[in-house]
């Protein structure tokens, strides 16, 4: 119990592995915490997953839907680069090897908030090396379709549909920065969403992207709507 009398946070290990819980344990009694194998009721600080178990992905989305404030850690065996960008898609703060992830954990309990906006990744930075224009769509993101283009030396990224009729915007022409909707003609700057032209009455949203450790992620701001 804590001074206050209130029962102390703790550290959920979702697959009960005995090594895992013996190397929490230092870093769970560094910061006050209880580690524990049975979901708790109330909100955890982390939660630790064996990514490599079944359904893992599932229920760590499951989880950072019921527990937005708390750490979610992934880790894994082996390296496995696919496996890897499914659990930071699946809404981990941080995935890595198991040997890593006592440390790794313990830097993040250090800092009094949540390290800022998580980032979910697109695609290897490797795969659009000296490309230009329309990099890729995707579909399936927190924010929805998603186009991802170079202009110049900068990356950025657009909800990919029209405001006007829901039209699939990078089906569209990109000159220069500017891109027409291929249905009715509207007109944006991929660099900033800013509508040029109609009939659309209103920009489509813009999103920030980062290239960093060989990867190109979405930013997910969790101040925006």
């Amino acid at each position: 119990m804590r001074e206050d009398g209130s029962p102390p946070g703790t550290i959920f290990v979702a697959d009960g592995d005995a090594a895992m819980l013996r190397r929490l344990a230092p870093v769970a009694a560094a910061y006050g915490l209880a580690v524990v194998t049975a979901e708790p009721s109330d909100p955890p600080r982390a939660v630790v997953v064996d990514v490599e178990g079944p359904e893992a992905l599932h229920r760590l989305a499951q989880w950072r839907a019921r527990w937005p404030d708390a750490i979610v850690a992934g880790h894994l065996a082996s390296p496995d680069r696919e496996l890897w960008v499914s659990v930071q898609r699946s809404g981990a703060d941080l995935v890595c090897n198991r040997g890593a992830l006592a440390v790794r954990l313990r830097e993040r309990l250090g800092q009094p908030e949540r390290a800022g906006p998580r980032r979910f990744p697109l695609l290897a930075a490797a795969d659009i090396a000296g490309r230009l224009g329309l990099l890729g769509r995707f579909e399936q993101t927190p924010v929805g379709p998603v186009a991802l283009f170079r202009v110049g030396p900068q990356l950025c990224a657009i909800t990919d549909s029209c405001p006007h009729a829901g039209a699939v915007l990078s089906q569209g022409e990109l000159a220069s920065a500017v891109l027409t909707c291929p249905r009715h003609g509207s007109q944006f700057d991929v660099r900033t969403g800013e509508r040029l032209r109609g009939p659309a009455d209103r920009e489509v949203a813009p999103h920030r992207v980062v290239e960093e450790a060989g990867q190109v992620s979405l930013v997910l701001d969790p101040d925006r709507g």
